[in-house]
């Protein structure tokens, strides 16, 4: 879902929660995305961390590996042309090449207005763009689970001075990543709240590891299905180092499945929360931070599935033992290289033009 912004986004310090735009409630089997919805006045972030989501901001200057994370993008756009009265919010990558922004398809299917910002801390921004047109891909119709979840945004005029981003182009179930967004935050334990905006004007990150792809996931959780699928996922869970809460593990026994799923990163481990829809998991190449995934999904599971529970909380509330999903981005590799090398119009001054193909997007409800 998308989160409709009242000004509140985030990253839960332990759980970044992976439904990010917040509005929406179409799932496959209960899944949901997250985008924010922030309505004129007041904000509230989301990522959930095992520790307070103030020690997870990515701070002007701060580096990966010598790397620089200005290319992570807030996204507020809606449908009514007009962002001073409310808007939605999701969360993005600058690609190489600095005029394209990839994100989630549920995060650029229905707007006529949009502004990304760049390199925000204390919600001021490096640089600001528009839209100038958006590529969903051909396989989203408002289904999740299915790989589908992704969209590539052509700005209206390039981004120079920040470093954007190469794609992975290998499947990287198995390996920890870094994963950034504009959101709303929490702490997974639960003890304090669900995902708010207590930390709007500020992106955070945290690490997690991609235990599963989409395939052998759903296959565990729905025995028998009929799924076309579009592309990959990456299934991620919020651990804290306990059995109880390792959701993966437990769902891999239950259905004699052969994946597996430590007990955690520690205290890095996060997961996503509303408004990171879109945002990115990255994945160290040995030079570079390559884009391996974008923020789908977030699944409260366990309850009335598994006994005990898995779960603190009894809804999705990123908080220890919730699920997130992220469309594999190697599966949509070649996809991304064909509408980044799309000519450049003319004028960027066709946005009208470009922005008449995502409107009108009919999303679809899975399953109750």
């Amino acid at each position: 879902m998308k989160r409709r912004f009242s000004r509140s986004l985030g990253i839960v310090a332990a759980a970044l929660s992976a439904a990010l735009a917040a509005s929406a409630s179409f799932a496959a089997e209960g899944r949901s995305t997250l985008p924010l919805y922030v309505p004129g006045a007041g904000i509230t972030p989301q990522t959930s961390h095992t520790s307070p989501p103030s020690d997870w901001r990515l701070t002007a200057g701060m580096t990966f590996n010598g790397v620089g994370f200005d290319g992570l993008a807030r996204i507020a756009f809606d449908s009514d042309g007009d962002l001073d009265n409310g808007f939605y919010v999701c969360s993005g990558a600058l690609l190489a090449g600095g005029r394209h922004v990839l994100t989630a398809g549920h995060c650029a299917d229905n707007f006529n207005v949009m502004q990304i910002d760049f390199g925000v801390y204390d919600n001021v921004a490096t640089a600001t763009r528009g839209a100038a047109a958006a590529h969903v891909n051909p396989g989203w119709d408002g289904t999740l689970s299915v790989g589908a979840d992704i969209a590539v945004i052509q700005l209206d005029a390039p981004v120079v001075g920040i470093q954007g981003f190469n794609v992975s182009t290998s499947n990287d179930v198995g390996s920890p990543m870094l994963i950034m967004g504009h959101g709303t935050t929490t702490t997974g334990d639960g003890q304090n709240g669900p995902p708010g905006w207590d930390e709007w004007g500020w992106a955070h990150f945290g690490w997690n590891e991609a235990d599963v792809g989409a395939v052998d996931f759903n296959n565990a959780v729905d025995p028998g299905n009929d799924y076309t699928y579009f592309g990959d996922e990456y299934v991620f869970d919020f651990d804290n180092g306990r059995w109880l809460n390792n959701t993966l593990q437990r769902i891999a026994n239950k259905a004699g499945a052969s994946f597996s799923s430590s007990r955690g990163l520690g205290a890095d481990e996060a997961l996503i929360a509303g408004g990171d829809s879109g945002g990115p998991d990255f994945v160290w190449s040995g030079s570079e931070w390559l884009l391996a995934g974008v923020h789908s999904w977030g699944w409260q599971y366990c309850r009335g599935r598994i006994f005990p529970s898995c779960d603190v909380n009894a809804g999705v509330a990123s908080s220890y033992g919730d699920l997130s999903g992220s469309t594999a981005v190697y599966s949509h590799a070649a996809w991304i290289d064909s509408v980044v090398a799309i000519p450049e119009p003319g004028s960027y001054g066709m946005m009208a033009m470009g922005l008449l193909a995502v409107a009108g997007f009919v999303r679809r409800r899975r399953r109750a």
